[in-house]
């Protein structure tokens, strides 16, 4: 490859990651307003069930009808506080966090929205294995790619398993000596022929014909991950499902806790 052909693709890597910048901010005040909105309903409904409180006996079933509402509208309220946090340009903000909790949080945010019939199911082989990385970023990738699995499966349902181990150079020639977290996020969807899965790494490529698609999704992920010195592969079969690993070097030392 020519030096001047190297450039060229170099200048249009550059510009494709500021356009993709851009689009996450703007999706990012998009999540805060939609957040501002619910937060305001939110309030109207915490104020009307605790005055109804007032009115009853919270022992009864009309009063305990009224706690279940106000335990709705908590989770809610986290929701909403995550979605709060999507908005804020995340920086380069590196720590050291234990992958298991982005996991759980992973898990904890896609909940609300898994389609009737499919499953999502954690393997945690390595719960203390930490990495030095923004949270928040390594939190947009993992949720990211369980957005993207949960779509694969939306119109049959099925099985996504995210699995967390620690694997070595020893385990896999192609990384450096020390030890890995190992992320495998393993979906039954409809899979993707090799054609399709070439292009997954393309900034704005998207497999939906549905217009739901941002086309950000795994180069996003991709970037994510490769400013960690990590490695992301995927493997992918039509109508058996689809595998993503992705291996980020493991660290040392005491984690920091979540906000």
């Amino acid at each position: 490859m020519s030096v001047k052909k190297q450039i060229r693709q170099n200048d249009y890597r550059t510009s494709e990651k500021a356009e993709i910048k851009n689009c996450i901010r703007q999706y990012g005040k998009l999540a805060g307003g939609i957040a501002h909105d619910l937060n305001t309903i939110l309030t109207t409904i915490y104020g009307y069930s605790e005055m109804a409180l007032e009115t009853l006996d919270e022992t009864s079933d009309a009063g305990q009808n009224i706690r279940n509402i106000l335990l709705a509208a908590d989770r809610a309220r986290a929701l909403t506080g995550r979605l709060m946090n999507l908005s804020h340009p995340a920086g380069n903000d590196r720590k050291k966090v234990r992958v298991s909790d982005i996991i759980k949080e992973t898990i904890s945010l896609i909940r609300p929205s898994i389609p009737h019939g499919t499953e999502v199911a954690e393997n945690i082989a390595s719960p203390d294995i930490i990495v030095s990385a923004d949270p928040l970023q390594l939190f947009r990738a993992f949720t990211n790619l369980a957005v993207n699995a949960l779509q694969a499966m939306e119109s049959t349902g099925g099985r996504l398993t995210i699995t967390l181990e620690t694997v070595s150079a020893g385990d896999r020639k192609q990384l450096n000596a020390g030890e890995y977290a190992l992320i495998r996020f393993s979906d039954t969807g409809h899979g993707m022929d090799k054609k399709t899965a070439d292009k997954m790494f393309d900034p704005f490529f998207t497999a939906r014909t549905n217009g739901n698609g941002t086309g950000l999704g795994l180069s996003l992920v991709y970037d994510i991950i490769s400013d960690l010195d990590g490695d992301i592969n995927v493997s992918s079969e039509v109508n058996k499902g689809t595998v993503i690993e992705i291996v980020i070097p493991a660290e040392s030392g005491k984690f920091a806790s979540l906000p």
